[in-house]
């Protein structure tokens, strides 16, 4: 008689665990991941107010209510732009801006001490001012046909005079921002005997601060 071995005993299919660990995790991992993205996408379609600036600036600019506005504007982060002119009004660039340009709480530094004064040029004595560029004024007196009186100083303002001399052949007058002993230099060259100031528009990357040179014996004959 023949042996018949037994039938294997039948496999079942088991059923899949849905609340087996690692899909659970694969899950919360999916969802947070797009809650993220969601979040991201939403802060860089934030829109707030934030200062822009009106005209192209220099590094060293002191900043007036007259050169800044307000606008609406979709930024990344809105704590890192000024979002009121209070805030900026008074300080000081540290480095150029673009006419148009959001203004960066890193673009702006507290003032050091500093002068206003307004400086006379003759008519043929420089450039058309307008302001925002970089400056450097040069004194020529008889003893001193040319020397460096300030070099590469932001001009904050231009004004047309009103009365004497330059007003009836055409001069202007530039208004600056410059540290108490560069101011004082300044009103040293114009009280020399027969000072004249001449200026050029600086272009590229500022310079380094050189060492003016001394005014000692330029108001010689």
């Amino acid at each position: 008689m023949t042996a018949v071995e037994p039938s294997p005993a039948p496999r079942r299919v088991t059923r899949p665990r849905w609340l087996d660990v690692r899909l659970v995790l694969g899950i919360v991992v999916i969802a947070v991941s797009v809650l993220l993205g969601v979040k991201v996408v939403g802060d860089a379609h934030r829109t707030g107010r934030a200062v822009a600036v009106t005209r192209d600036l220099a590094a060293g600019t002191v900043l007036r209510a007259a050169e800044m506005r307000l606008v609406d504007a979709t930024v990344p982060d809105a704590t890192a732009y000024v979002g009121d002119l209070d805030g900026a009004v008074g300080r000081v660039t540290n480095r150029p801006l673009a006419s148009g340009e959001l203004l960066p709480r890193s673009a702006l530094d507290r003032p050091p001490a500093h002068t206003v004064l307004t400086v006379p040029f003759g008519a043929d004595a420089a450039p058309a001012w307008q302001p925002g560029p970089r400056v450097e004024i040069w004194l020529s007196t008889k003893a001193c046909p040319s020397v460096v009186l300030l070099s590469d100083v932001p001009v904050q303002d231009v004004r047309s005079p009103s009365s004497g001399a330059l007003s009836s052949t055409g001069g202007q007058n530039i208004v600056l921002s410059v540290a108490p002993q560069q101011a004082d230099r300044v009103i040293t060259a114009l009280a020399l005997d027969g000072a004249t100031l001449r200026a050029g528009v600086l272009s590229g990357p500022p310079n380094a601060r050189p060492t003016l040179p001394s005014l000692d014996g330029c108001g010689g004959s």
